[in-house]
C-alpha cells in the first residue's frame, strides 16, 4: 500500500525547490505527498524577490485537517520563515506524535537570501528533539552550532552539537566544504563520511532534493544510514541530469523525466 508523507516548506513558484520539488522527489520515490506552505515566496531560479508568511490559523487549519483524514508516516519540513511557524509546527508535530520527520534547516536560499527571520538558532533548536534527520550545509550548521567547519574534524565536532540538541541523526552536506561531494552522517551509534563524484553544477534547490528523498526512503522502511544514502544517490543522479530552465546559470531539476531516471 502506498503510504503518504507531509511536506512542510516554502511555496517556491519555479518548482525548483520547496514544497513543488519536494512533491515531485516523493512522488519519484512513491510516497504519496500531502503539502502546507508556510510562506509564498516570489522566487525564481536566480533570485528571491519577496516572502509572505502563511497565518497561523490558516496553516494550523491545513495541518490539523490533513493529519485527521489519514495516517501520515513521515513529514520534511524544509523553510519556516520565522519563530513563531517554527513553534507552531513543532507543538502540532509533538502533540500528534508523528515520525520518520526530517529538517532541512533552510535560512539562506541559493542566490544567498535570506529565508528565516528573526532569531535564527532558537527558530531550528525547539524543532531539534523532534527530528529523525536534520540535514543542514556547512554554512547552515556553523550559523547553528557556532563553529566554522573548514575541516573534516570541524564537521563531526558540529555534528556532534546536533546530536546534543536532541536530534536522532544529522547530516551535515559538504557542498561547500573543500572536499566537494563530501557529506557527514551521525548518530548516537557511528559517524560515517559519505562521498559522491562532484558535480560542477550550480543547481537549484539541492538541499530540498536530498531531504525529501531521504524522508521518503524513511517513510518507505529503510534505517535511517541506508535512507541517507539511497537519498545521496538519488539527488547525485537528479543534479547529474538537471537542465537549464531558463538563460540564467541556475538549473533545475525540472522535468517529471529527469525525476524519474534519477529513481532508476
Amino acid at each position: 500500500m502506498r503510504k503518504n508523507g507531509l511536506i512542510i516548506a516554502g511555496f517556491d513558484p519555479s518548482a525548483g525547490a520547496g514544497l513543488l520539488m519536494d512533491i515531485k522527489v516523493f512522488s519519484a520515490i512513491g510516497v504519496y505527498a500531502f503539502a502546507v506552505p508556510t510562506a509564498l515566496v516570489e522566487e525564481n531560479t536566480d533570485m528571491v524577490h519577496g516572502m509572505t508568511g502563511i497565518k497561523p490559523s490558516v496553516l494550523k487549519g491545513q495541518i490539523d485537517i490533513l493529519l485527521d483524514h489519514a495516517p501520515v508516516a513521515g513529514v520534511k519540513i524544509g523553510m519556516l520563515c520565522d519563530k513563531s511557524t517554527a513553534r507552531l509546527v513543532g507543538k502540532i508535530l509533538s502533540s500528534r506524535r508523528l515520525t520518520n520527520i526530517v529538517l532541512d534547516p533552510v535560512l539562506v536560499s541559493s542566490s544567498g537570501d535570506p529565508l528565516l527571520r528573526g532569531s535564527r538558532k532558537d527558530s531550528i533548536h525547539e524543532l531539534l528533539p523532534l527530528c529523525t534527520v536534520v540535514t543542514p550545509n556547512i554554512p547552515e550548521a556553523s550559523v547553528l552550532s557556532g563553529i566554522t567547519i573548514r575541516t573534516r574534524n570541524d564537521m563531526l565536532r558540529a555534528a556532534q552539537y546536533f546530536m546534543s540538541r536532541g536530534t536522532a541523526a544529522v547530516v551535515i552536506k559538504g557542498g561547500h566544504f573543500s572536499e566537494k561531494g563530501l557529506d557527514l552522517y551521525m548518530d548516537r551509534r557511528r559517524h560515517v563520511f559519505l562521498k559522491a563524484h562532484p558535480l560542477h553544477k550550480d543547481v537549484h534547490g539541492t538541499g530540498c532534493i536530498l531531504s525529501s528523498a531521504i524522508t521518503a526512503y524513511l517513510i518507505d522502511g529503510y534505517d535511517t544510514l541506508d535512507a541517507v544514502r539511497k537519498a545521496k544517490h538519488f539527488a547525485y543522479s537528479a543534479l547529474r541530469y538537471s537542465r537549464p530552465v531558463s538563460p540564467s546559470l541556475h538549473r533545475s531539476v525540472a522535468s517529471p523525466g529527469v525525476i524519474r531516471q534519477a529513481n532508476d
